[in-house]
């Protein structure tokens, strides 16, 4: 199945935290009744939007996207 039209080519990535800084995260993930991992996204991306502001993060989507079968 071909990868619908509009949404953005995204990529998998593994972090390791400490036991503080995956606490906080999952406090805030609470707090915001969110998954954790839409949380993080947020974060990476509000820290890229920090560091380098030329660059343009686009929209994240807020549902998982589907599998495509191979």
């Amino acid at each position: 199945m071909a990868r619908p039209k509009g949404r953005t080519k995204t990529a998998r990535v593994t972090i390791n935290l400490d036991e503080r800084a995956y606490a906080l995260l999952l406090a805030l993930a609470d707090r915001d009744d969110a998954p954790v991992a839409q949380v993080a996204r947020k974060a990476v991306v509000d820290f890229l939007n920090r560091m380098e502001p030329n660059i343009d993060q686009g929209s994240l989507p807020l549902v998982r996207p589907q599998r495509e079968d191979n």
